[in-house]
């Protein structure tokens, strides 16, 4: 028997145990009772069979022996709520399929976005593998590369001076980069130029090594060692002092040029190449006044007229003199040049020189290594109270500041109430 046989068979017991109970009250209530009761006992034995034919009828009421109307309500209540219930999950499951939908094409769309975002980071990527930009090489690369685009900005800033050129040594080159100075601008030029050089420096130095023997590199470290101690001298003295030095021992003058010229080799560049470059497009009447020349190059390589002064006169077109009293007259010379050569304890007295020599709107150029400088626009500033104005500086370059002053006032009074010039000494190491 299954349980839903059981339930009839209980139900229909119920029901024919109320029909004999019903019967039973009949016979005892009289036979003048009104229709009224008899239509209210059909209602309920109407809803009675409703809940037979349902099969909806709770276990406590079944065990009962007798229905009453209240048991009648509870039956009915509970049909509607079976219903109700029903309907309930049917919602809820509609409710949730719909969801499950909504965060399916939510998936899929914030599929498709990543993949429209990765897209084009891969691309990227590959490009920045084709340019070799990508951060895979050792920091010494990095730091080269980062080095030349900082020159390569600094340079654009200034192409507009006529001060900054390309530099020319021979007339062969000079053709050469006029033919391509029309595919190329200037800035380019002049790194391919000092890269140039430097691979040529280091390619001399390898095989200056592979080739000398033991003895004459010994030689070669005894200078370098004299010069430094010939340099330490001259940043620590007076131009005074400097002279007396080298003119009871000329060859010590020689033997610090030796060692400049070793140093020089080393460099990337020459900073004296930058100011001939210069200088040969001004006017060719124009007169140059070269403080602390050496050997005198700039002379050698300009058309204009230059007065060329050191401590030694190492050749026929060096002037032995002292820098800051030089033979020239006052307001006579367009043009001075300090390139390397602001060595000594007194520098205001040079400065003052060259402002006595310099003509009105006269320019001051000046040439030095960047180590020197604890602050370069305090310099700057120092110069306003010898009377002159910077038009123009170029600090991008590697080991070395470029700065060009124009002659604004004379200084002749007052001097003792100007300002001391000091720069750090540059004290070349050990190799």
């Amino acid at each position: 028997m299954s349980k839903t046989n059981k339930k009839q068979k209980k139900a229909a017991l119920l029901v024919r145990y109320l029909e004999a109970i019903e019967k039973e009250k009949r016979k005892k209530t009289s036979i003048y009772k009104t229709n009224s009761t008899t239509i209210k006992k059909k209602k309920k034995t109407n809803k009675i069979n409703n809940l037979k034919e349902s099969n909806n009828m709770p276990d406590h009421i079944k065990n009962t022996n007798v229905i009453s109307c209240n048991n009648i309500k509870q039956l009915t209540k509970i049909k509607n709520a079976v219903m109700n219930n029903n309907k309930s999950k049917k919602k809820k499951i509609k409710r949730n399929k719909i969801q499950l939908e909504q965060t399916n094409n939510k998936n899929k769309q914030n599929k498709e976005t990543i993949k429209s975002m990765l897209i084009p980071q891969q691309n990227q990527t590959k490009q920045l593998n084709a340019k070799g930009t990508i951060k895979k090489k050792n920091d010494n690369s990095i730091n080269k590369i980062l080095k030349l685009k900082k020159i390569t900005e600094k340079r654009i800033k200034h192409t507009k001076d006529d001060n900054v050129i390309s530099i020319d040594k021979t007339k062969s080159v000079n053709d050469k980069n006029n033919t391509k100075a029309k595919k190329y601008p200037k800035n380019i030029q002049l790194l391919r130029e000092m890269l140039a050089t430097k691979e040529k420096s280091e390619v001399k130095q390898k095989k200056i090594k592979e080739i000398l023997p033991l003895r004459e590199r010994m030689m070669m470290k005894l200078k370098a060692s004299r010069f430094r101690y010939l340099n330490e001298t001259l940043y620590n003295n007076t131009s005074t002092q400097s002279k007396k030095y080298f003119k009871e021992d000329p060859d010590s003058f020689i033997a610090y040029h030796d060692g400049y010229k070793q140093q020089v080799a080393q460099w990337p560049l020459n900073p004296l190449d930058f100011i001939i470059a210069s200088i040969k497009n001004m006017p060719n009447d124009y007169i140059i006044a070269d403080f602390g020349c050496g050997e005198a190059m700039l002379a050698a390589s300009i058309q204009q007229k230059t007065h060329s002064f050191d401590l030694i006169s190492v050749n026929e077109r060096v002037e032995a003199c002292d820098m800051s009293h030089t033979p020239l007259l006052t307001n006579s010379v367009h043009i001075v040049v300090f390139c390397l050569s602001l060595m000594g304890t007194n520098l205001g007295d040079y400065i003052l020189e060259a402002n006595r020599v310099l003509k009105k709107d006269g320019i001051l150029k000046i040439a030095e290594i960047e180590s020197r400088f604890e602050h370069i626009e305090d310099f700057i500033k120092l110069l306003n109270d010898y009377g002159f104005v910077n038009t123009w500086k170029d600090l991008s370059q590697n080991l070395f500041y470029f700065l060009d002053f124009k002659k604004v006032e004379d200084i002749t009074t007052n001097r003792n109430k100007l300002p001391m010039i000091t720069l750090k000494s540059c004290l070349y190491k050990k190799r």
